[in-house]
């Protein structure tokens, strides 16, 4: 498999921990600012900041979690082996 801008010594193991690596890193990342994002929100509540301000928070909030999401199913479907063909036999035989 060549792939540009990869260096050619690795091999595909070496490529599956690289990518979780950078996967656990963008998910730690994620979830640092997700609970400020909710520390701020929380604290926007109780000290009775106006509504936009709160509810600004509550959609970088909720961005964030669609985010990691997506982030998730991203590596989750890039792990998974390339199919070798159909699950059934073909009619033809």
């Amino acid at each position: 498999m060549v792939t540009p801008g990869i260096p050619q010594d690795l091999d595909d193991e070496s490529l599956r921990k690289l990518a979780r690596s950078f996967y656990v890193v963008k998910m730690l990342r994620y979830a640092a600012l997700l609970v400020a994002a909710l520390v701020f929100v929380f604290g926007s509540m109780t000290q009775d900041a106006p509504v936009t301000v709160t509810a600004t928070l509550v959609v970088l909030t909720v961005a964030l979690a669609t985010a990691m999401v997506a982030t998730h199913r991203r590596y989750l479907s890039s792990q998974q082996p390339p199919s070798a063909g159909p699950a059934s036999p073909s009619p033809r035989g």
